[in-house]
């Protein structure tokens, strides 16, 4: 019988390591690549959306089997409004993209981009220059009182799960859109490569917020999923770091890059705005929201503490 155990808790261990360590790198390397693959061989838009379906109900069964924080997985009466936020913004990711062929005349040159290059590469070329547009409109927002008070809806959860990341007032993703794309108009981006972008947002953004509790080691410097994530979203001055999407090159040059092993936040009460409890969490109502605060100047971010733990 005590082999038996010995056995069966070994085994629990190694699977759980497993998990731990090889999750991420199936969930956002692995579906990334089938996504960037899919574009390459001319699959349509269909398939590389059944990849993401997928993704999100492996990123969800992934939560429940090793959670960073249990009680994140529970309901906060916050599901429906989350899968409001994700449906539109979803749609209105996708309907950006093929607005792209209108804006073809913004390149600066037929030559600039660089389509000699494999597909794969320039897909992750493109993705280096959106990752840099959206963290500086990311910074931005915890600046500018306007843009803050727009972003503010995605800072109001009080749990950190998959859909979190797809939680953001449609108006503030526009900006963040807007910020990333304009330098691949100017460069000239095909569309073939273009039409990925949208769906690997979706992916770092599932894992970034994600509640289960994945171990990167070293390579957590490098790319920004939730084991960095999770200090952006307390409600001290540790949320003014880590605004990076896809990697951490952002914060790294600017200086805004923070972790400290065995502070990350594990609470319901870390996390959120700062003295806004009261914050709506209606769909309808946070798309108002935002624009009742730009009216009524309240404290920025920058003005709370910052918290540490011992």
């Amino acid at each position: 019988m005590g082999f038996k155990t010995s056995v069966n808790g070994s085994s629990d261990i190694m699977t759980q390591a497993i998990l731990r360590y090889g999750s991420w790198p199936m969930l956002f390397l692995g579906m990334s690549a089938w996504i960037i693959h899919l574009a390459a061989t001319d699959h349509g838009i269909l398939p590389m959306l059944g990849v993401l379906a997928l993704t999100m109900a492996l990123t969800f069964l992934i939560e429940h089997l090793i959670p960073y924080q249990p009680n994140w997985n529970r309901s906060h009466k916050d599901v429906r409004r989350d899968w409001l936020h994700a449906i539109v913004n979803l749609t209105l990711n996708r309907a950006l993209l093929w607005t792209l062929p209108l804006f073809a005349w913004m390149s600066m040159s037929d030559n600039v981009w660089p389509a000699d290059w494999p597909f794969w590469v320039q897909v992750v070329f493109a993705i280096l220059i959106l990752d840099m547009g959206i963290a500086a409109a990311h910074h931005a927002s915890h600046k500018f009182h306007t843009l803050w008070a727009l972003h503010a809806v995605h800072h109001s959860v009080k749990r950190l799960y998959g859909f979190n990341g797809l939680m953001k007032h449609p108006l503030h993703q526009l900006v963040e859109t807007l910020t990333g794309v304009l330098p691949l108009l100017l460069l000239g981006i095909p569309f073939e490569v273009a039409i990925t972008l949208p769906f690997l947002v979706s992916l770092s953004l599932l894992a970034q917020h994600s509640n289960a509790d994945y171990r990167l080691g070293p390579l957590k410097f490098v790319f920004a999923h939730a084991e960095t994530h999770r200090f952006h979203h307390t409600n001290d001055k540790n949320g003014n770091y880590n605004y990076g999407l896809f990697t951490n090159l952002y914060d790294l040059l600017m200086g805004t890059f923070h972790y400290q092993e065995g502070a990350t936040p594990s609470t319901s009460t870390e996390l959120g705005i700062g003295g806004r409890d009261d914050y709506p969490k209606d769909y309808r109502v946070q798309l108002i929201q935002p624009f009742l605060d730009m009216q009524s100047p309240r404290p920025m971010p920058d003005s709370r503490p910052r918290r540490t733990k011992t």
